[in-house]
């Protein structure tokens, strides 16, 4: 009976053991479970809002010439972003603080071309269940950071003849920003707007221009806005790309290292250089230095038969052409950075011009044919050509104005190779080449007959347009991005979506039209991207209605590879 007794009372005792567990120790930790997720998922919010806000505020840092002026909008922009993210009252919570105090813009005290951008934020989260603990509510707070490093860009745009073409026919002229029913007007209206994006003294943009040939707007500065013709205040205004008229051929090559050059020239490693090249066509014009093949100083790629005469009025077979000092000046020098050193030498006087090869849809209508014709560098933004003068290259077949060069003429009898590689060094058969091409001992042959040499020909306009985006891309000085957008809808030949591609290293597909224009370059068995070089965007627009749109995607794409 006192057994019995006993254990009734060893229950009792477990009963309020067991209560007592329930009361203090259960539910209390069932409760800071709770409250924990609570807690937890509040802090992940809060963050997230944070480390958006530190974004927001460095895509910001467009406004004002000084990192004080430009702190400004950013701040406000730290505080409109967070606040969307993280109203007040979110998850229950209360005392939110972030306030334009909360956010700093300094320079980075490392790189002089880096912003540096710091948010705080607390918030107080309430419990609910350790409250009856007396804990009645729990602070939380965070940092992000983000930076925004300084642009050196050079916008590359194409003014040749098709960006004057309205539903496949030529507009008349003048083809410019008058003629607002071109691409060509366009191009100048969104090029501006492009600007409006980054920020006038702090970033530097400059501008070339090119067509058969190419003209150098303006060098990278710091007032870009200014100088190209837009203002943040009140939108386009006069500015040099005003000036552009669009006509000739597509130098796509000579112009990407030219822009390139003046990046290097510039020399910020501590910022993010960029080619920014639209175009509405293929290359189809390289600019050659005929004299000497690769590795010699005697020879010339004169047919023996030639009566292209040198600058004593010898022709090859007359004993002329036999040296350096024999070579007229079709063209005067092309000054490059430094008097030769670093990226590209200076390349010299003498018999330089550009070759140029029918587009495929001309190739198509009028036969094949080439043209030797154009000087590379060209003295205003008229985007007219400047034709070899006879008076420097007599005997030669070279047209001698621009109108004489008809499509359905050939001249270019006066060669029997082209050189490897164009004066920039951009290769036209590398060993990544776009489209294969065949050299013999370093050099092109060319049989005379343009059936046979246009294909080539066109190939490695095509492979040297390549190439020099992958020369800007592997500079181990100055590796810099290429952005690239491509115009549709002008003429027949429209710019080629893989060419571009491979330009801009993009591996990634078409992410602007609906259905896709193109496909992952994994996906297309002669695009190539390289993972460990500079990765810009390409951007297809279908027609220069797009065009716009397709600035805008760029630029952004562009702040946001500089965070």
């Amino acid at each position: 009976m006192q057994m019995q007794q006993h254990r009734n009372g060893e229950k009792g005792a477990s009963l309020f053991v067991a209560i007592a567990a329930l009361v203090w120790v259960i539910i209390p930790m069932l409760g800071l479970f709770v409250d924990l997720g609570i807690l937890y998922s509040a802090k992940a919010r809060l963050q997230a809002a944070i480390d958006g806000a530190a974004l927001a505020a460095a895509r910001a840092l467009n406004l004002g010439q000084t990192t004080t002026a430009q702190a400004v909008s950013a701040q406000q922009n730290a505080v409109n972003w967070f606040y969307a993210n993280f109203p007040n009252g979110n998850w229950a919570t209360s005392n939110t603080v972030m306030t334009t105090a909360n956010v700093t813009v300094v320079d980075s005290p490392s790189n002089a071309n880096l912003r540096q951008v710091t948010v705080t934020a607390s918030t107080s989260v309430p419990t609910w269940f350790m409250k009856y603990l007396g804990f009645s509510a729990t602070t939380l707070t965070g940092s992000g950071q983000a930076s925004r490093k300084d642009i050196v860009a050079m916008l590359v745009l194409d003014r040749s003849g098709s960006m004057c073409s309205v539903n496949g026919a030529t507009a008349n002229p003048p083809c410019n920003k008058s003629n607002t029913t071109t691409p060509c007007s366009s191009m100048i209206i969104d090029a501006k707007n492009f600007t409006g994006a980054f920020a006038e003294g702090r970033d530097q943009i400059g501008l070339l221009t090119f067509a058969d040939g190419y003209y150098l707007e303006s060098k990278p500065t710091s007032n870009f806005q200014t100088v190209l013709g837009y203002t943040n205040a009140s939108g386009s205004s006069n500015g040099t790309i005003d000036n552009i008229d669009c006509n000739g051929g597509t130098g796509t090559a000579a112009a990407v290292s030219m822009a390139y050059n003046q990046l290097f020239q510039i020399n910020e490693p501590g910022a993010m250089n960029i080619i920014m090249l639209e175009t509405d066509g293929l290359p189809n014009t390289l600019i050659y230095n005929f004299y000497a093949t690769p590795g010699t100083t005697s020879t010339w790629a004169l047919n023996t038969t030639s009566a292209c005469q040198d600058a004593s009025g010898k022709t090859w077979n007359a004993g002329g052409w036999r040296t350096a000092a024999s070579v007229p000046s079709w063209t005067t020098g092309i000054g490059m950075n430094t008097g030769g050193a670093g990226y590209m030498a200076n390349v010299p006087t003498g018999a330089i011009g550009a070759f140029y090869s029918a587009d495929p849809a001309q190739e198509a209508q009028n036969g094949p044919y080439m043209i030797v014709l154009f000087n590379p560098a060209q003295t205003s933004d008229s985007g007219g050509t400047n034709s070899i003068s006879v008076t420097n290259s007599p005997g030669c077949t070279f047209p001698s104005t621009t109108n004489s060069a008809k499509p359905e003429t050939t001249v270019y009898s006066d060669f029997n190779w082209l050189p490897g590689q164009d004066v920039f060094g951009n290769q036209i058969a590398p060993s990544n080449e776009y489209q294969s091409l065949a050299l013999t001992s370093g050099y092109l042959n060319l049989t005379g007959t343009a059936s046979t040499d246009w294909p080539n020909a066109h190939s490695a306009a095509l492979n040297a347009a390549d190439n020099s985006a992958y020369n800007v891309r592997t500079n181990p000085t100055l590796p810099a991005y290429v952005f690239t957008i491509g115009l549709g809808g002008n003429d027949g030949n429209p710019p080629d979506p893989i060419l571009l591609q491979r330009m801009a290293n993009d591996p990634n597909e078409d992410q602007f039209n609906n259905p896709p224009v193109y496909s992952a370059c994994s996906a297309e068995p002669t695009c190539i991207s390289y993972p460990n070089q500079p990765q810009g965007t390409f951007i297809y627009a279908p027609t220069s209605a797009q065009l716009g749109q397709a600035f805008l995607a760029i630029s952004s794409q562009i702040l946001r590879l500089s965070h």
